[in-house]
């Protein structure tokens, strides 16, 4: 196997390959590439130390404590007359009948809205 030898030969080149290559301008694409990356690992970074920022700062808050009174504290009078509707309404039959249904709505006490109004606007006038 030969080498051959082409430094004594004519260059066939032509005009197009040689506008190619004669001092074109630097292309600044992979420079600009560079940047874009470095800017997001730096956004990223800051949003990530912001996350754990909110995180140690959420930590120390403490949490409210909901201060419900238990069944024992709770001395409303509401509670008590709430509690005996419900267990009358509870006291209802379930039959389908048409007798059984009308019993229920007659024993069903039905109070006029108007004297609950006037109960409670009485109660904010005269505390």
């Amino acid at each position: 196997m030969s080498i051959k030898d082409f430094s004594n030969e004519e260059r066939r080149v032509s005009k197009e390959d040689l506008g190619k290559n004669s001092h074109s301008e630097p292309s600044y694409a992979g420079i600009i590439l560079c940047i874009l990356i470095i800017g997001l690992i730096l956004i990223l970074g800051g949003l990530f130390m912001w996350n754990q920022q909110l995180q140690k700062n959420a930590n120390l808050i403490p949490a409210p404590i909901e201060q419900r009174p238990t069944v024992d504290q709770n001395n409303e009078p509401e509670s008590t007359k709430a509690e005996a509707e419900v267990e009358t309404l509870g006291a209802m039959s379930t039959s389908d009948e048409l007798d059984a249904i009308g019993a229920d709505l007659e024993s069903t006490p039905v109070s006029d809205p108007n004297d609950d109004f006037n109960a409670i606007e009485a109660e904010v006038i005269n505390p």
